[in-house]
């Protein structure tokens, strides 16, 4: 059975606490999706190429997600279950009001379909601003070792290892994501991309 992978084509806000005015709202910056573990594979026979399915998501102000409803089913109750307790391990990028990060409701539909996984191995630089990943990029134009600038510049937990994240199902990440890493060869390198708050730089590893 192939596993699942999720992808939501939209999203509609509710505030915990609401607005007073529609100006107010223009203030908030929604959460954009940074890690999806895969969905479960489903349990009987798939007959139809799409499966939608309405989900209310409660993104804690760090981005974590600690409360999951399916608003209709898929057909299969133990599937349903098992896709919330994965959904809980998703990570989104804070949502903020005013620049201030918020608790926040997200009303979603989901478009579910079948995707094969592919693993890729993988080294990382995470960084904390648009300029310091475009001087990363800069560096490793000019010949610096990617292991190097890792230990240097990354602000993710791969930094003690140069980076290095091994292999790697590239389904769990944006979909924008997994197409530019979907298009590497071995050791290039992306250009900086946006991966919630942060921007990141991926290379493709030997395996």
């Amino acid at each position: 059975m192939k596993p699942l992978a999720m992808f939501v084509p939209f999203t509609l806000i509710v505030l915990l606490a609401a607005c007073s005015s529609s100006q107010q709202q223009t203030d908030i910056t929604l959460p954009a999706l940074v890690y999806q573990e895969p969905l479960p594979p489903f349990p009987k026979p798939f007959t139809t190429p799409l499966l939608r399915i309405a989900l209310q998501i409660h993104v804690r102000k760090d981005g974590s997600v600690d409360d999951v409803r399916l608003l209709n089913s898929s057909g299969s109750y133990e599937w349903d279950s098992a896709a919330a307790t994965v959904i809980h391990q998703w990570k989104y990028s804070p949502a903020r009001y005013e620049n201030t990060p918020i608790n926040i409701w997200l009303n979603q539909t989901a478009i579910v379909k079948f995707s094969e996984p592919r693993y890729l191995s993988l080294a990382e630089i995470l960084c904390s601003t648009a300029g310091e990943a475009d001087t990363v990029c800069a560096l490793l134009e000019q010949g610096e070792e990617f292991a190097s600038l890792a230990l240097m510049y990354s602000i993710a937990a791969s930094r003690s290892a140069h980076g290095i994240l091994g292999s790697v199902n590239i389904q769990v990440y944006p979909e924008h994501i997994k197409k530019l890493l979907a298009g590497l060869d071995v050791d290039q390198w992306t250009a900086p991309v946006r991966f919630g708050e942060r921007y990141a730089i991926f290379k493709r590893l030997k395996e």
